[in-house]
């Protein structure tokens, strides 16, 4: 879980030195870090699954994981995070002497996108 930085949508304030946060994105599932293929396998007395087999059982797995991360509080934990890391880009913006206005800003608790 995480957020997609490319996604915020900012303004800037030249003249008053300031940015304006107009939308942080909601919290998505980024990656499942888990791309087998099965090419070449070798059969034994106990191993009846053709390569294609165990490719469509990991595409399930997949699956199967996407749906649970509603229910596993993955998606709170990264709204609590999305706090901190609005109060991280404003001390990057400080500190080149410009100041971030994300008094506007609403952060969603909608469901969670989910990227295949």
């Amino acid at each position: 879980m995480g957020y997609d930085l490319a996604k915020i949508d900012l303004k800037a304030d030249t003249e008053n030195k300031k940015i304006v946060l107009e939308h942080f994105p909601q919290p998505e599932i980024l990656s499942i870090e888990t791309n087998l293929n099965y090419y070449d396998k070798s059969d034994g007395i106990f191993n009846r699954f053709e390569a294609s087999d165990l490719t469509g059982l990991h595409q399930e797995a997949k699956l199967h994981i996407q749906e649970k991360v509603p229910q596993s509080g993955l998606i709170e934990i990264a709204q609590k995070e999305a706090l901190e890391t609005i109060l991280l880009m404003e001390t990057i913006v400080e500190t080149i002497g410009w100041k971030l206005d994300y008094s506007a800003l609403k952060i969603e608790e909608k469901g969670t996108k989910l990227i295949k």
